[in-house]
Order: C-alpha cells, then sequence, then structure tokens
C-alpha cells in the first residue's frame, strides 16, 4: 500500500483500521530491533527463553559452548522428568482420597442407653414338646433317660410320659452317692424284674421301685446308685461291666419309641468308630431340628420357648423397676425366644438414657434359666445369650453376643462409641439409607422395623442366592417372596417362576446350601453390602463375681418367694425339687463406666489445597518456578495468540483487496471532505 492517492471500500478501511491500531508493528517505534524480533515467533520465544524464570532455560540459550549447551539441556530435561514423575505421583494419591482417623472423646451430661438382648440358651421347654410338633417330638422326645436332670443336682419333675429329654449328667439322691455315669444311655421299655442272679448293666435297689434293665447277658450288675423311688435308665453292657444310672423321682415311665435310639457317646463295647471327615452325630441333629423348627409358626415357636415372664426374678433400671413389658421379643433361630430391653424398634416409645455412671444407673437383671427345661441334645451349655446394641438395629446373638453363666454376676462397663465416615468416593464408601432402601438391602427392616446394617444385609444376600439357586430358603432366615428383599426373585428362581418357595429340608436342598455357605465363606459371593455412615456401638468387658452370695441367701429366698410359686418351690424344694441357686439364678448388671464416649471420624486426608501446595514445592524444588513466574508463561502464551491473531487478520484483509471491486470510489488525499487515507508503511513478515 502506499503512501499516493489509494482507492479503498469504505467497510475494507474499518477492518484495516482495527488491526492497525491494535495489532500492527508501528515500525516508527524508538526500537526497531525489538519491533523486528515481535514479528516473528521464534523471536518472542528466543526473547522470554533469555529471560526465563525457570532456571535452566536462559543458561541453555546464552551458552555459545556445544558442550555446554548439551549440559544444561539434560539437566533441564532430567528436572523435568522428575518433577513430573513427582506430580503424577500427587495426582494419583489425591484420587485415592486417603482419609485420616480421629478418634475424640466427649463429655455429655446424658447418654443414650444401649439396647440389651437376652436368650436363654435352651430354644425348646423340654415340658413343650409334645406342643411342639410330631417331627419335633420324633427326634427329642421319648428320652434317653425316663427322668432327665438338671446339673449341679437340681432335680426335674416328671411330667407325662415321653415328655422329657435325656440329660447326660447324674443327679445325686438324698442317700449314697452317686455312681460313674455312662456316656453312652439308652432308653429301655418297662420290663419285668429279672430272676435273681441276673443282672443288668447298672441296677437300682430301693423300696418301691420300678426297675427298666437292658437286655445283657448274666452276670454282676455294676454301677449302682441307691436311692428312694426311683426309676431306673441303664446302659447295655457286658456281664461283669458297670454302666452308669441315671435317677430322678418315679412318675409315669415313657411307652416304647419303637425307633432306635441315637448314641451319644461310645462305650467299651463299641463296635463301630466314627471315621474321620463324617458328620457329627449331634450335628446331624442340630441341623434336622434346625429345619423342623423353621416348618413351625412363629406363634407355635414363641409359645414352646422360655418366656421372660417366667425368667425374670428382677428388673430394674436406673433404680426404677422394670418388667416383660419394657422388653421387645423376637425369635431366634438357634437361641428360640429373645428379648430386647430399650430396643427402639417402636418409634412411639422413647429410647432410655443414663445421666450417671455406674452400675446402680444401668439396667439390673436377675434371672432364672430354668434349668429343668433344658434339653441336652439342644444345650450343651447352661445360662443365657446377651448381645448389647444400638436402638434400632437387629440382634444376631448368635453372631455377636455373649453367654453368662449362672450362679454369677456378670457386670459389663461399657462406653459409647460413635463412628462416622466418608461416603464415596472415600474408600469407606458409605451410604445413609432411607428405609424403602433398607427394606430392599435387609430382609430384617421390613420384618422387624429395624435400621440398616451390614449383617442384615449379608444374611439377606447369602438367602437370595440360597433362593435362586435352591429354589428353596434356608430356615435361620425369613424366605418369603412378598418381602421386598425377595420380590424380585420371583421370575428368577432357578431358571423358572414361583410366588412363594418352602424351607430347604431335603438332601439336595442341604447340599446346595451346603455349596452356598461354602461360597460365603469365601467371599465368592456379589454381595453389595456398603457400610453405613454413621455407626452407634458399645464397647466394653465383662467382669464376673460369685452371686449370691451366703449372706444374700435369705433375701434372695424371699424374693424368690414373691416373684412367684414355681420360683418359691425350686428355692425351697417342694414337689421333690431341690435346686441349687447357682444352678438357676444369675444376675447381669449394664452400666455406663463414664459419661464420656468416643468418636471416631474419618476425615480427609488429601485434599485439593494440600495437592496444589505440594505440586507447587516440586516445581520450585526441581525447576525454581513460583506463582509470580506462571504469569509470565501466561504473559507468553498471550503474546503467541497476539501474533497469531494479527497474521490471520492481516492474511484476511490482503485476500480482501485483492478481490476486484464492482464498484469503486476515488479518494482524494489533499480534500478534506473525503476520507482520509492512513499513511502506513510496508509491514514486513518474516
Amino acid at each position: 500500500m502506499s503512501t499516493g492517492a489509494q482507492t479503498m471500500y469504505p467497510s475494507e478501511k474499518n477492518q484495516f483500521d482495527f488491526f492497525k491500531n491494535s495489532l500492527v508493528v508501528d515500525h516508527n517505534s524508538q526500537d526497531p530491533e525489538k519491533s523486528a524480533r515481535e514479528e516473528s515467533l521464534i523471536a518472542l520465544a528466543y526473547d522470554w527463553a533469555s529471560n526465563s524464570p525457570v532456571n535452566g532455560i536462559p543458561n541453555v540459550v546464552r551458552s555459545q559452548n556445544l558442550i555446554k549447551r548439551f549440559f544444561w539441556l539434560v539437566a533441564l530435561l532430567g528436572c523435568f522428568g522428575v518433577m513430573g514423575y513427582q506430580t503424577w505421583e500427587l495426582v494419583a494419591k489425591f484420587y485415592r482420597f486417603p482419609v485420616d482417623t480421629t478418634l475424640t472423646y466427649t463429655h455429655s451430661k446424658e447418654v443414650y442407653f444401649p439396647a440389651v438382648t437376652v436368650c436363654n440358651v435352651n430354644p425348646l421347654r423340654r415340658s413343650m414338646l409334645s406342643s411342639a410338633g410330631d417331627d419335633v417330638y420324633a427326634l427329642l422326645g421319648p428320652p434317653k433317660s425316663q427322668m432327665g436332670s438338671s446339673p449341679g443336682g437340681a432335680q426335674a419333675p416328671a411330667g407325662p410320659a415321653g415328655s422329657f429329654a435325656s440329660q447326660s449328667q447324674t443327679t445325686q439322691a438324698a442317700a449314697g452317692p452317686p455312681g460313674p455315669a455312662s456316656s453312652s444311655i439308652t432308653t429301655q421299655a418297662p420290663a419285668a424284674p429279672g430272676p435273681k442272679g441276673s443282672g443288668s448293666g447298672g441296677t437300682t435297689q430301693a423300696p418301691s421301685a420300678s426297675q427298666t434293665t437292658a437286655g445283657a447277658p448274666a452276670g454282676g450288675g455294676g454301677g449302682t446308685t441307691k436311692g428312694q423311688a426311683s426309676i431306673q435308665t441303664t446302659a447295655g453292657a457286658p456281664a461283669g461291666g458297670g454302666g452308669g444310672t441315671t435317677q430322678a423321682p418315679a412318675g409315669p415311665p415313657a411307652p416304647p419309641s419303637g425307633r432306635k435310639r441315637r448314641s451319644t457317646g461310645t462305650n467299651s463295647t463299641s463296635t463301630s468308630r466314627r471315621k474321620p471327615g463324617q458328620m457329627n452325630e449331634r450335628f446331624e441333629m442340630r441341623k434336622r431340628f434346625g429345619n423342623i423348627w423353621a416348618k413351625l409358626n412363629y406363634t407355635t415357636r414363641e409359645t414352646v420357648g422360655h418366656e421372660l415372664d417366667t425368667m425374670i426374678i428382677s428388673c430394674t433400671f436406673n433404680g426404677v423397676t422394670c418388667s416383660s413389658a419394657n422388653f421387645t421379643r423376637f425369635n431366634n433361630h438357634q437361641f428360640g425366644n429373645c428379648y430386647t430391653f430399650n430396643s427402639g424398634w417402636d418409634s412411639s416409645i422413647p429410647v432410655e438414657t443414663s445421666s450417671n455412671a455406674g452400675p446402680l444407673y444401668g439396667l439390673s437383671l436377675e434371672m432364672y434359666i430354668e434349668q429343668s427345661e433344658y434339653i441336652g441334645d439342644l444345650s450343651e451349655s447352661a445360662g443365657v445369650r446377651v448381645q448389647i446394641h444400638s436402638q434400632r438395629s437387629m440382634a444376631f446373638p448368635e453372631d455377636e453376643g455373649f453367654n453368662i453363666a449362672p450362679g454369677y454376676l456378670t457386670s459389663m462397663a461399657m462406653t459409647r462409641v460413635e463412628i462416622t465416615r466418608r461416603p464415596h468416593p472415600y474408600p469407606s464408601k458409605c451410604h445413609n439409607f432411607t428405609t424403602e432402601e433398607s427394606k430392599q438391602k435387609s430382609v430384617f427392616t421390613s420384618v422387624h422395623n429395624v435400621d440398616y446394617s451390614v449383617s442384615g444385609c449379608m444374611k439377606t444376600c447369602y438367602q437370595r442366592y440360597v433362593i435362586s439357586e435352591c429354589a428353596c430358603g434356608d430356615p435361620a432366615y425369613p424366605f418369603s417372596l412378598d418381602l421386598e428383599a425377595f420380590s424380585d426373585l420371583k421370575n428368577n428362581i432357578n431358571g423358572t417362576t414361583a410366588e412363594s418357595v418352602d424351607p430347604c429340608v431335603s438332601d439336595a436342598d442341604d447340599e446346595c446350601v451346603a455349596g452356598i455357605k461354602r461360597r460365603f465363606a469365601d467371599d465368592d459371593l456379589s454381595c453389595d453390602c456398603p457400610l453405613t455412615c454413621v455407626d452407634v456401638e458399645y464397647s466394653g468387658v465383662p467382669s464376673l463375681a460369685k452371686w449370691p452370695s451366703k449372706q444374700y441367701m435369705s433375701t434372695l429366698h424371699a424374693t424368690l418367694a414373691s416373684a412367684g410359686a414355681h420360683l418359691d418351690n425350686i428355692i425351697n424344694g417342694k414337689n421333690g425339687m431341690a435346686a441349687e441357686p447357682g444352678d438357676n439364678l444369675l444376675k447381669l448388671e449394664v452400666y455406663f463406666q463414664e459419661l464420656n464416649f468416643q468418636k471416631i471420624s474419618e476425615n480427609v486426608a488429601y485434599d485439593v489445597f494440600a495437592l496444589l501446595a505440594d505440586i507447587g514445592g516440586q516445581i520450585g524444588f526441581w525447576v525454581g518456578l513460583s506463582i509470580m513466574a506462571l504469569f509470565e508463561v501466561v504473559e507468553l502464551i498471550l503474546d503467541v495468540f497476539r501474533l497469531l491473531l494479527f497474521r490471520v487478520g492481516s492474511f484476511c484483509f490482503k485476500k480482501q483487496q485483492k478481490r476486484p471491486p464492482s464498484r469503486q470510489v476515488k479518494v482524494q488525499p489533499a480534500s478534506e471532505e473525503n476520507v482520509l487515507t492512513p499513511r502506513l508503511e510496508k509491514v514486513r513478515f518474516s
């Protein structure tokens, strides 16, 4: 473009003025060398590198010696490489979302008291065998001994024929010490006394005694127990062999069972022994009982189990008397009737709190466990199963509880622990479940109106696999397809459609369920059971003391007499019963050790600000770059963008100039009325 008269379109002139005023380099500037450098991208980069804030780059540019330049270049690239690796590690650490666990102690004037679940370890009362159904009666009765005895010398009353299960202990009669007990006892049908000189494995000699003998070779009888009006149950033993005897007060003998009795042990004449790898007989019996127990309706299972009104002698909380009305009952597949104090399952009943520490301000329970009602095949031990847990959570005493023994005071000094977790994407991946979400994850929410728990979710997941693959339900847990957790399985039960399923009772079912249990134990089942974001637990260690003391016996007698006639009869030995308190009575105390409670919280260990600070430290350490130096890099980027924009604009302007005009307007530069043509020098581009 010359400086003389020129011909331009008005629109072209306005566009050119814009680029001229904002982007075009003025060659009349006082620094022509700088203007020339700015015209080239290479020159622009060279100028920035010569004055770069990044250590090492100016040395690479200014070095005249090739060896020096190579040295600085290698050093610069090495530092950038290490910096990049360290930065990558920092970013990877950030996306692992690490957390810190913080433990704090907080004091409160009032603390929520936990839920306390108690279960008698014997699930079925012996006197209720006939009410439990024919299958249960056929499995557990008639007993191996006509009259079982409770441990420690507590004798059971005689009841209807065949209503008692065996007891493996020997009862000591009033006259004479007991004979040796046999580990293998069989029940005999009534028979007339044998001729003189014939004997059995064990005999009873007493006035007016009814004798039941085992069919054994003639010979001397060994191992006798003398007592009053006793009925004898003897073990089959060879002549001269001593079999143990079990005695109880006289009562109607059991009729012949018509079936082969089980053997709970071995004796000296045993011809068959259990081989390694064979299923334990007791385990098989317990499994059969569980299958039969599941078939019973809920009302029947509650009826034949131990009643809390019978078990409770005394109950106080915070010094105020409580009763069975303060407990919520549910039925457990292993322990039968279980009772929860302060369960929180009913939202209309307020949750109990404690404002003082110590045993006087907690829960105190004196209980009678009814050992005379125990069934030896179901209960190897005597006592109560206890679980301490938070409100509105399902109790699983078979997994999380502990036993307390009769004859002792068991004290549990607790501390409340509150756990707070971080949700996804942090490692805990916890979730706060609504009631509807909980019903989908845990079948116990629908059945008992409890909150979600990981244990309940895992058991529900296990049951889902059993239902879908075995086409039956494990009787240990609910399995109705009408429940929300299982309703979607109606169209996917072993490849078929079904509206309901039966409990798993057949051998094929047992084999299928055993396979699911193995996979469950090996963590091969796909169960989505996240943790809850807020959990409450109670930690503590039980302590024991002998109870009751000898000096407390008179007070205890009065308490028992006022608690109920059945307890008064037992403690005073009426109706042929003479029991030591240590065999049937126990006491439980649950209280807060202190009103301080622990808070365990997950906190973000590495947030965005920590990431930026670490990255800045790595950059500053390896290449000497700071935040202010980054602004110089930003300035360089803007200069490059400005130069590219000017080149694009100049290219478009030149292209538009070459277009043949359809109409030309001659502009006179000397005339002020005409549009003045700007005087521009020719711009050189390198």
